[in-house]
């Protein structure tokens, strides 16, 4: 029950706090997220804190503490702050109106008064009376399934969708200036939602930042698809050294279903960039190692795919007969011909990544 409540559990997103606390002269604190508004009048928090834990000790001795809710940038402070040692190393907090140690840069901060304490299970729940609060402008770090990250509001998202279809479509050229105010009011979007896509499209590698110019439409031209196909060649090398004889039955029938859903899509060549990475992701992933897989993503391959490929261009059936070839060298677990699948397969998708370039005059 304790696994399946933790998994369950971490579907529900939260904002992240650090607890902050003091007792005789030593600053204590640890990331939790297990705080909610408890009242209005009078204003009130309910705070939860593992019974084992130093701050929570603190915190009962000294019938203060703080909540330090976390900007979006603060995913480190939050990492520092729940793992053990010398979290306060480095860092110069600021006494708060009840002598309690306040983060600095965090988006807001509450100062609180102990009135009541109830047992919890392995916790202990802390019913406490707001002394002082105070908050800046800005957005909250995130915590969900386990990770810390930015929450994203549909207007950030719609503004990514709509300025990476823009640059995929190539109605805005290799070596664009992208100025943000511009955009904004192109799309009818506020300008820090047209920042924050800028900032995810420099993670996919379709917009670079240029020391004078700003952001810029990062150029596609051959020598940069080769490398990047390159780039994934050498992982998947790497790759079938780790799962060669080592594949379920499920694996190695999952890896087929997906070879032939990229088979069926020769003619629409968006369900097949889809269906393709897809195919190439599962068996990055089947290594188990998650850095690899990370490494994969960064590679941004369907869109170097769908920056070079024009939307009237057929598949070689090459490269999807290849992706029957691999799985069918699997299956003899014959680790000499899975290299060899995937050297020609590397080949083959450079040159039809070349085909399209150089149909649109060779830099996209």
């Amino acid at each position: 029950m304790t696994t399946a409540f933790r998994q369950v559990i971490g579907n529900f997103m939260s904002g992240v706090v650090v607890i902050t606390a003091s007792h005789d002269d030593v600053r204590y604190g640890m990331t939790v997220s297990a705080v909610c508004s408890l009242s209005l009048e009078p204003p009130m928090l309910l705070v939860c804190l593992n019974s084992a834990s130093t701050t929570q000790e603190a915190v009962s001795r000294s019938g203060r503490f703080a909540v330090n809710i976390l900007a979006e940038h603060q995913g480190d402070l939050a990492d520092r702050f729940a793992r053990p040692g010398d979290r306060f190393a480095g860092i110069a907090t600021s006494p708060g109106r009840t002598g309690v140690p306040l983060l600095p840069e965090a988006l807001a901060t509450v100062e609180c008064r102990v009135v009541e304490t109830v047992g919890g299970g392995t916790h202990r729940v802390f019913l406490a009376e707001v002394v002082h609060a105070s908050a800046t402008a800005g957005a909250p770090l995130a915590y969900f399934r386990g990770k810390f990250g930015r929450f994203e509001l549909a207007q950030d998202t719609d503004a990514y969708r709509r300025l990476r279809q823009m640059v995929l479509d190539r109605r805005l050229g290799p070596d664009s200036v992208l100025e943000v105010d511009a955009l904004a009011t192109r799309l009818e979007m506020p300008a820090s939602s047209v920042f924050y896509a800028l900032t995810r499209l420099v993670g996919d590698k379709l917009v670079r930042r240029h020391p004078s110019r700003g952001h810029v439409v990062a150029p596609l031209d051959i020598a940069t698809s080769d490398d990047t196909h390159d780039a994934r060649l050498a992982i998947e090398l790497g790759a079938a050294a780790m799962v060669v004889g080592r594949l379920s039955a499920a694996q190695l029938g999952r890896l087929r279903s997906l070879a032939e859903a990229a088979a069926s899509h020769l003619h629409d060549i968006d369900r097949y960039i889809a269906a393709n990475h897809a195919f190439h992701r599962f068996f990055v992933d089947a290594t188990g190692v998650r850095a690899l897989a990370d490494a994969y993503e960064q590679l941004s391959l369907p869109d170097v795919m769908a920056r070079a490929l024009p939307s009237d261009m057929k598949v070689d059936a090459h490269l999807v007969g290849e992706h029957f070839e691999l799985v069918d060298a699997l299956e003899r677990a014959d680790l000499a011909a899975v290299r060899l699948v995937l050297l020609t397969h590397n080949e083959h998708a450079k040159a039809t990544q070349r085909a399209g370039i150089e149909q649109s005059g060779g830099r996209l």
